[in-house]
């Protein structure tokens, strides 16, 4: 399986965006302990080092257990090291990538599960950044070990049918019919200090593979590719990875759309952006949110919305910014969810913005992800605690995809808990919250895994979030489906 990692920025670039590292959380859903190998590369494509286990202090992993591998201070990663990860292990498992970045004394965490498996020639990147505000960076690996590939990236401005910009434009050295040449295991990158857009672009971007000139075919070359969309001027960081074409759906629902909802101390809002399949054509989508006001009252509003291209609906705007109707808007407080119904298949990813500057991020659900069995790699209570602060928090947001009644239990899996503690059975009306510092059952100072366990099929996104540092704390991730 193939992970596009970032690690300590390097003194080259024109903006201080901070020391930043990357971490790799593996977990065990097989039946035997698990050997973990992963071997880290440089954009060319060779190998500086590994990692894994057994391993010094690393026994095989058990079932159920996960396990965070930690780039900074690993042998042979020296400072500077940017490049990307393969990841090898005997069982069935899930993982995630996240990153941090110390910014002086300010702090910032963002990160994704990651895809296993097969993935797509094609990739949709929905919210892509160039502005005096916030700048993107787009990391596209060859997950290959013997065959080069020839990639290339188009930029849709929002709202535009035609490309801004399409890098590279025309043959390169090895790709005669297009893209840029990457080694096998090598990687591709764009940020501030190449983007080929403007600034003041605010848009998407789709990946594609081309036949090389050695002969591969561009359908046999599988990307990974990963965006992180960072403040330019400010903290707030928020990182997920790119959609495949496969991935693709006319029915996509958010479990967490809120408008100046308060969640542990914080005072959150959404946005979100729909990018078409095919940028090049209109589409149609019907957006359906419910939820509740301040007072707890239900709102419902249903509106059909033309995205050309790209379109954000920002839940801080009424009528049309927030994809509404124009004599229509959310609540001031409103916490929810949203359905999506288009003509022909979409991508979304949904960032969640709190006062001063925090950012987070998620990917749009499909019902190819609602399951009946949903993996969490990471969760806390109360975790690392320091200085009179209780540290790492969680807690995650179930739906039901269909929107009806659930019975669910979680089950956490730790050092403390090897054969897993059930929770009681608790039913989930359409969504439902569940955060583990209200927990009694788990100790504080706890980290470990969680699978929810639903009679019928859910989506599930996760928060993690520490009051010991900061800055921008906090990182969401996609629940990971095991069926």
């Amino acid at each position: 399986m193939a992970f596009a990692l970032g690690a300590v920025r390097s003194e080259a670039q024109p903006l201080d965006l901070g020391d930043e590292n990357s971490w790799i959380r593996i977990q065990n859903v097989g039946v035997r302990a698990a050997t973990v190998d992963l071997n880290f590369y440089t954009p060319d494509g060779t190998m500086v080092a590994s990692d894994g286990c057994p391993g010094a202090g690393c026994e095989a992993l058990r079932p159920g257990f996960g396990r965070s591998f930690f780039q900074q201070g690993l042998s042979g990663l020296n400072p500077g090291y940017r490049g990307s990860a393969f990841v090898t292990i005997d069982q069935p498992f899930v993982a995630m990538l996240a990153r941090d970045v110390f910014r002086g004394s300010q702090f910032e965490i963002a990160g994704d599960s990651l895809r296993l498996g097969g993935g797509s020639s094609r990739q949709f990147v929905p919210i892509v950044q160039n502005t005096n505000a916030y700048v993107s960076r787009l990391t596209v690996q060859n997950t290959s070990d013997e065959s080069d590939a020839c990639f290339q990236i188009t930029y849709y401005r929002q709202g535009s049918l035609s490309p801004v910009a399409t890098d590279p434009s025309g043959p390169t050295a090895g790709c005669p019919n297009g893209g840029e040449r990457v080694a096998p295991r090598g990687s591709m990158m764009r940020d501030e200090t190449n983007l080929p857009v403007p600034i003041g672009f605010d848009g998407a971007a789709v990946v594609r593979a081309f036949d090389t000139g050695s002969g591969v075919n561009a359908d046999a070359q599988l990307p990974s590719v990963s965006v992180d969309t960072r403040s330019r001027n400010g903290i707030g960081l928020a990182s997920s990875r790119a959609i495949g074409r496969d991935e693709l759906s006319r029915v996509v629902v958010l479990p967490l759309v809120s408008r100046n909802a308060l969640e542990n101390g914080s005072t959150w809002t959404t946005r979100f952006r729909i990018l078409s399949g095919d940028p090049t054509a209109p589409n149609a989508v019907t957006l359906l949110f419910e939820g509740t006001d301040g007072a707890g009252g239900r709102i419902e509003i249903e509106h059909t919305v033309q995205v050309l291209g790209s379109l954000t609906c920002d839940q801080a705007l009424n009528g049309g910014g927030g994809c509404l109707p124009p004599d229509e808007s959310l609540p001031p407080t409103f916490s929810g969810t949203v359905r999506m119904q288009s003509i022909e298949p979409i991508a979304v990813v949904a960032q969640r913005l709190a006062a001063g500057g925090p950012l987070a991020d998620y990917r749009g659900f499909t019902a190819e992800e609602a399951s009946r069995q949903v993996v969490l790699p990471v969760v806390n209570k109360n975790y690392g605690p320091f200085g009179g602060n209780e540290g790492w928090n969680s807690w995650f947001s179930v739906l039901t995809f269909d929107g009806t009644t659930a019975h669910v239990r979680v089950v956490y899996y730790s050092k403390a808990f090897p054969n897993g503690l059930i929770s009681q059975p608790v039913t989930v009306d359409r969504q439902r919250s569940f955060r583990q510092w209200e927990d009694k059952n788990l100790p504080d100072g706890w980290v470990g895994s969680a699978i929810i366990v639903s009679d019928r099929p859910v989506v599930v996104v996760a928060n993690l979030e520490s009051d010991v540092f900061s800055g921008d704390p906090v990182m969401m991730y996609n629940g990971v489906s095991l069926e």
